[in-house]
């Protein structure tokens, strides 16, 4: 399995952003054991997720039709919600409206129709029962949970010695369909 590490554009921004980000959260590493932990971890992750929103592509068949709102689901936790929420306020992606949803695990099959899914606090068979209902599914998977990626998820934030390391399941995006631009990821590390 490959993995690769995504790297938006650097603009001075960015730049400073990183430097900061490396600054304010390398004391909060030892201490924290999720980036989602943290209200910078937790900005930092709805950053991302805002990028992938906006950058990857979803098949047409991930939408009822063409009136569907961009879904984006939170199972097992609402530590981003209230960011989310914010942040995508009166946004569209791809000329479609914004849905946040909240799904409980009993309801778990409503995941097959969400664009992106951040899979929260669970235990390991909730997670892992969570990631096959939707493996097959134009359904992006976020989560900060340890071996997100080895375990089947798509997209792992990961400390990585004070910085935030994103690790991707090439596979599984190619699974669900969902395409990215080259140059938006680079070659990393298979996970642990």
């Amino acid at each position: 399995m490959k993995t690769h590490c995504l790297r938006p554009p650097v603009s001075r921004l960015s730049l400073i952003f990183s430097l900061l980000l490396s600054l304010l959260i390398a004391p909060f590493t030892l201490a924290a054991v999720h980036l989602s932990d943290t209200p910078l971890g937790r900005r930092v992750m709805v950053d991302y997720i805002v990028h992938f929103a906006y950058n990857l592509q979803w098949p047409v068949n991930a939408f009822d039709n063409y009136t569907a709102p961009f879904k984006v689901c939170l199972m097992g936790g609402d530590s981003l919600g209230e960011t989310l929420a914010e942040r995508f306020r009166n946004q569209r992606i791809d000329g479609r409206k914004v849905a946040l949803e909240k799904i409980e695990l009993k309801d778990i099959l409503r995941a097959r129709k969400c664009q992106i899914v951040i899979l929260g606090s669970m235990d390991r068979a909730n997670l892992l029962k969570a990631l096959v209902t939707v493996e097959f599914f134009p359904v992006l998977t976020v989560s900060d949970a340890d071996r997100f990626a080895a375990t089947g998820g798509m997209i792992e934030f990961a400390d990585s010695g004070g910085e935030v390391a994103l690790r991707m399941n090439k596979t599984m995006l190619e699974k669900a369909e969902l395409k990215m631009g080259n140059s938006l990821f680079r070659l990393g590390q298979k996970p642990d």
